[in-house]
């Protein structure tokens, strides 16, 4: 085989821009690596580590699982028999784990009906699976929630071998302190009969050192003495409302926690505070507050009798008057929270933001916690410092504390935000390996673990090969590429290409960052670009270039109606065309027509172009093949329904293929199979049970259930079109679906060399008329977001903002409505800006007006704010622009502080 190839050494080199480590010490943000090493778990909520470095967990539906890094298998333990809510919520591994191979798990039992929590003692059999007859009620807890509210469910040891457990308040949601006694729905929402009630375990955080033959005793320092009058001896502090993770200090033996509190987005003066979350440390057992004192900032005291609220409530000696207490009268004072923040910026602490709340909590650092061989333990500069994360604001914050833990004396941000990519955090914790682990909550097989890595040494290199040409006839001179490659430590890199044909022979090697080459023969050639420090330490990219064969050019136009949108009911206009170098065109009769395949299709849960390349990356299947079945598999696999259930044959469950013969052509087949995923069934496949999936959306149930019962049916969900006409679109109004028109064309190859066919495609996708945020092409700074809640929380903060969205066809379209809100159920700390419409850019043409959009006044009510309290959408009079446009919306206040929260962004509508 014959390859000549022409050799210019071109001097730009590789960048080695890599951040350097700042002179406080504080190591580079490069140096941190996040890796998921689970994914598809169902509401995961808690991990345990055993001697081995085994990764234990629980999901709330049952599962105690356990995974083991090393060999990279993941075994479920046991699935316990659960009340739906709140589920199993809390495990620890015992002190001696490794001997007596006991566990401790914190859970609704089904047979209690949801009445009562249970904290258990289980065996781990030989065979690595719990004994569930083993098990030791150690601890029963009264519980009026049925829907889960406010649980808890952290566990710790001391070095003393006393078992914290953390218990909420079990009290519905409120704005405020729930201590005037509203009955709802038959139970009590006063949070004075648990919280604030000496005399009860919810609301608390408890003590106790379990015995070896079952039971518990009491240790010294509780809060309350063992044979106190109105108290519970197990109580260590009281006055929390949802404590979730806790940590205890190895240094100092301080017990810290984080909390959440209510719900008010502004003070009220007649009742208290509005809402803050809380991080907390107990030196010795105390009272917390909750719901008397919360915030470090009083409620007003309510009289039971008038109904009427009075003076705040003395911290120093907080007074519990409700009806529903069985404990003292007279409460301990109220221990101050170490931070607390709000909905809106705090001003002692901006770095956290604003936005939703959930205070997680997290370890805290120190050397001395790990082996002498552990591989990546973080660095000194996180000596004595405690990790915290929020669930909903999704940030690892590192606060450093005085030696008495009694002061904050700074937070700030672990990693920049877009390094992370975890979502939705409910428990962390350092490994023996050193790494930081992460619990990321998510119903219906979208939850997950994963951890951060620290590299203290030399970090390898990131190899880039790219080339401008990645096929054509021979010759082919194409110019190869290693820009983007980079070495985080500056270090000086050795290049080497390699070029192998697909029979494993190698055709060239060069040294030079960007050589050009010139392939002579025709033939599929892998190109593979390694780089090396000075180390040893290798990156390596590759990438494969086809010689011989032009890839044919498809064109897909729109001749009539919008480019970028459809109106359900309108009729679109298309024409695809074809030019292949070797076969030739539609036009000239060198490609035949039925050799071209357009297609449409409808996907009800919407999709955006990014979305469908990506799933044809994933799964580069012939034209013909719909998107909406590759996509219905990826909901599949996604929401574990293959755990129970193949195409074919039968499982756990029936076959894919079975129910879709069993329903084909029965009237309402879909809306049947739809409730089954939703609500779950009996007895339609003998005993066979369908668990419910109510966190699946119903669009995705849709687009499931149109999937399987095509199979029988031969249905691909596609749409076979000519290559010129009109194409109607359909959806229902509201729905946010998207229509995808795809055309492609598979040419000849090459006459000289077999395996050289290349497909040619364009696809336009369609979207509804309305636009989510978060999906824009340019999120600027200081926006904050979060995937883990369906509340509007889109939120531009500081002094500006904006977001972009590229090539919009604005054709036909005579009003964008920017949905801009200061307001949200009890939100109400976003001080308002300018809403603007730009295009080409965030400081380009101004369309229409720019709009003031400041918060309603407070004499408009506190809340909660829904439906037509918020605020109108603003618009915009598009109807003089015309064409495929750049557009942004940009939000401005130079008044704000630089943390304010200005507004939620809550999308785009589009007017004909």
């Amino acid at each position: 085989m014959r390859l000549f190839f022409f050799l210019v050494i071109i001097s730009l080199q590789a960048s080695s821009s890599g951040l350097q480590e700042n002179p406080d010490g504080q190591p580079a943000a490069n140096r941190f690596t996040q890796v998921t090493l689970i994914d598809g778990l169902d509401e995961p909520m808690q991990i345990e580590f055993d001697g081995q470095g085994r990764i234990y967990w629980i999901e709330r539906p049952g599962a105690v699982k356990r995974f083991d890094e090393a060999t990279g298998t993941e075994q479920t333990l046991a699935t316990l028999a659960v009340h739906p809510h709140p589920g199993l919520i809390g495990i620890l591994l015992d002190q001696n784990f490794e001997t007596t191979r006991q566990l401790y798990l914190y859970y609704a039992a089904s047979e209690d009906e949801g009445s009562s929590m249970r904290l258990s003692r289980f065996n781990l059999g030989s065979d690595h699976i719990i004994d569930l007859s083993s098990e030791i009620v150690m601890l029963k807890v009264p519980w009026e929630q049925p829907d889960g509210t406010h649980i808890g469910g952290g566990m710790v040891w001391d070095d003393d071998g006393n078992l914290y457990l953390s218990i909420g308040d079990c009290t519905a949601p409120s704005e405020y302190a729930p201590i005037h006694v509203n009955e709802e729905d038959g139970r009590i929402q006063d949070a004075a009969r648990t919280a604030g009630n000496t005399n009860d375990l919810r609301g608390a955080i408890l003590r106790i050192t379990p015995q070896a033959g079952g039971g518990y005793a009491i240790p010294e320092g509780n809060l309350f003495s063992e044979g106190t009058p109105s108290t519970r001896p197990e109580i260590y502090t009281m006055g929390n409302r949802n404590p979730w993770r806790l940590t205890i200090d190895s240094k100092t033996g301080y017990l810290h926690w984080g909390d959440v509190g209510p719900d008010a987005g502004i003070d009220s003066a007649g009742v208290g505070p509005k809402g803050h979350d809380e991080f907390n440390v107990a030196r010795q057992a105390g009272n917390f507050g909750w719901p008397f004192v919360y915030g470090n900032r009083p409620y007003n005291r309510y009289d039971y009798e008038t109904g009427t609220y009075g003076p705040p409530h003395n911290p120093e000696g907080p007074v519990n008057d409700s009806p529903n207490n069985t404990g003292l009268r007279e409460l301990p004072p109220v221990q101050p929270a170490l931070i607390a923040y709000p909905y809106g910026v705090s001003e002692e602490w901006p770095v956290l933001g604003s936005g939703a709340r959930s205070a997680v909590g997290g370890p805290l650092f120190h050397l001395d916690d790990f082996a002498s061989g552990a591989p990546r333990v973080f660095p000194s500069y996180y000596e004595d410092k405690w990790f915290v994360t929020d669930y909903v604001r999704n940030w690892i914050m590192v606060v450093t504390m005085n030696g008495e833990r009694t002061r904050v004396r700074s937070v700030e941000p672990f990693l920049p935000p877009r390094q992370l990519s975890h979502s939705g955090p409910l428990d962390m914790d350092f490994g023996p390996s050193g790494d930081l682990y992460l619990v990321e909550y998510g119903p219906g097989a979208s939850g997950a673990i994963s951890k951060i890595e620290y590299n203290a040494g030399n970090r390898a290199p990131v190899a880039r090969a790219d080339s401008d040409i990645m096929a054509g006839a021979v010759p082919l001179g194409v110019q190869l590429s290693s820009l983007g490659t980079v070495d985080y430590d500056g270090d000086e890199l050795r290049y080497e290409w390699t070029l192998t044909s697909l029979a494993g022979e190698e055709v060239g090697r060069f040294t030079q960052p960007h050589p050009e080459v010139v392939f002579e023969e025709a033939g599929k050639y892998d190109v593979e670009l390694t780089v090396r420090d000075r180390h040893g330490q290798t990156g390596r990219d590759w990438f494969q270039i086809v010689a011989g064969n032009e890839p044919p050019r498809v064109s897909l136009d729109i001749t009539s109606g919008n480019r970028t949108f459809y109106f359900p009911g309108d009729a679109i206009g298309y024409k695809a065309g074809v030019h292949d170098r070797e076969d030739g065109s539609l036009t000239d009769g060198g490609i035949s027509e039925d050799e071209v395949s357009v297609t449409a299709e409808y996907l009800p849960s919407g999709i955006t172009a990014g979305q469908v390349a990506g799933l044809v990356d994933a799964d580069p299947v012939q034209a013909g093949i719909s998107l909406r079945d590759l996509r219905a598999r990826e909901r599949i696999t996604r929401h574990n329904c293959s755990t129970c259930h193949t195409i074919d044959s039968p499982s756990a469950g029936p076959s894919f293929m079975d129910i879709s013969e069993k329903y084909r052509g029965r009237e309402q087949a879909a809306e049947t199979l739809a409730r089954s995923v939703k609500e779950g069934s009996y007895g339609v496949w003998g005993e066979a049970v369908m668990p419910p999936h109510p966190a699946v959306p119903e669009a995705e149930v849709r687009e499931m259930t149109q999937y399987i019962l095509g199979l029988s049916a031969g249905d691909e969900g596609l749409r076979r079109l000519s290559l010129h006409g009109s194409y109607i679109t359909d959806g229902e109004p509201g729905q946010q679906g998207s229509h995808v028109l795809r055309a492609s064309y598979t040419d000849d190859g090459s006459r000289e060399r077999e395996g050289l066919r290349l497909t040619g495609e364009e696809i336009i996708v369609l979207r509804y008329p309305f636009l989510d945020p978060e999906t824009a092409d340019i999120i600027s700074e200081r926006i904050t977001y979060s995937p883990s809640t369906d509340e509007p929380n889109f939120i531009v903060n500081g002094r500006e903002g904006h977001i972009g969205f590229r090539n919009l066809d604005l054709t036909g379209i005579n009003e964008i409505r920017i949905g801009a809100i200061t307001r949200f159920w009890h939100w109400s700390h976003f001080i308002g800006a300018t809403v603007e419409l730009r295009l080409d850019s965030p400081t380009g043409r101004l369309v229409g007006q720019s709009f003031e959009r400041v918060p309603p006044p407070l004499s408009q009510g506190e809340g909660p704010f829904f439906g037509d309290d918020l605020d109108p959408p603003l618009p915009v009079n598009v109807s003089d622009v015309n064409g495929m446009q750049d557009v942004y919306i940009v939000v401005r206040n130079p008044e704000a502080g630089e943390n304010d929260a200005l507004l939620i962004l809550t999308g785009l509508e589009f007017i004909k």
